[in-house]
């Protein structure tokens, strides 16, 4: 029987469990879903490559892994042009774009889900940003992206050699970045607004409503809505910042003074110290970038 299902497995996801445990993995999937073909990656950006490559073969391409391993796969269908439906196995210290979409952090429960097949359309968002290089670049982002604070995040939660899993890999790298982070003024602009300039502390371009291993970033985010929920946090003194981070879980930080909350199509971000950039996850950048929403973008398997 000719497979309609390619699942590509991240092993380094999961700090190295889920390549240490897929043989034991696999056997259980396959009692499970249909027929299915596996694709390893490698390293960084191949997962981009083998789903653009595999995407007019198959009706689904399945990301075994973190937000970054599903963010590439979709990254890889949308650039190939074809209408194949993402699937999701979450294998990954934060998981949060499955949290929206009420996909199992289970093995078992997240590949009943994919054997069902129900399928959604949701919205997809695109940034264009300043590579490393200092070249621009676009990529999209499935759940969220961040400017400042969270970037620094994100970067050393990626570090090689960290310990702590999960939610608390998150809270540690935030409390450690909250006395190395340095605020820098960024201009804003979002849709058709007049520009405005603030010290930045942190942005988020949502699609999703959570980041950061759980933090609900955008209490109001919807994935089919033809909008990105833009939460901008000003600057504020560490005692300010310090009292918010027990309400991150609960969203509730984004009634705090400094923060202002606005759902629009398109934001840009520019300053004049560059400001890091991540999207879903993954530090890709710094500033100028500019977020923009795609309606109806992807398909996805999920209840």
């Amino acid at each position: 029987m000719t497979a309609s299902l390619l699942l590509i497995v991240n092993p380094h996801s999961s700090k190295k469990a889920t390549g240490r445990n897929w043989p034991k993995f696999e056997p259980a999937l396959r009692r499970i879903l249909p027929p299915f073909n596996v694709a390893r990656t490698k390293h960084a950006g191949d997962a981009i490559d083998l789903a653009a490559e595999a995407a007019d073969r198959y009706e689904t391409i399945a990301a075994v892994g973190g937000d970054g391993t599903i963010s590439e796969v979709a990254n890889g269908i949308l650039n190939s042009g074809c209408q194949t439906a993402l699937g999701i196995i979450p294998r990954g210290t934060g998981s949060d774009l499955v949290r929206t979409l009420s996909i199992s952090h289970k093995l078992g429960g997240a590949a009943r889900i994919l054997a069902r097949g129900h399928r959604r359309t949701i919205d997809v968002g695109r940034a264009t940003f300043l590579d490393p290089a200092g070249e621009e670049r676009s990529r999209w982002f499935i759940n969220a992206a961040e400017v400042g604070f969270g970037a620094m995040v994100s970067d050393a939660v990626n570090q090689p050699g960290r310990w702590l899993p999960g939610p608390a890999a998150f809270m540690w790298a935030i409390i450690k970045t909250l006395f190395r982070f340095k605020p820098s003024d960024v201009t804003i602009t979002i849709d058709s607004s007049s520009p405005r300039t603030i010290l930045l502390n942190n942005a988020w371009a949502a699609n999703g409503c959570y980041s950061g291993g759980g933090i609900r970033s955008a209490p109001r985010a919807l994935m089919d809505d033809g909008l990105l929920d833009f939460v901008v946090a000003e600057h504020a003194s560490l005692l300010v910042r310090l009292s918010g981070l027990p309400k991150f879980r609960s969203g509730k930080f984004t009634e705090m003074r400094h923060v202002q909350y606005s759902q629009a199509k398109t934001a840009t971000f520019t300053a004049e110290t560059p400001q890091l950039v991540e999207l879903d996850g993954d530090v890709v950048g710094t500033t100028p970038v500019r977020f923009e929403v795609v309606p109806a973008g992807l398909t996805v398997v999920a209840p």
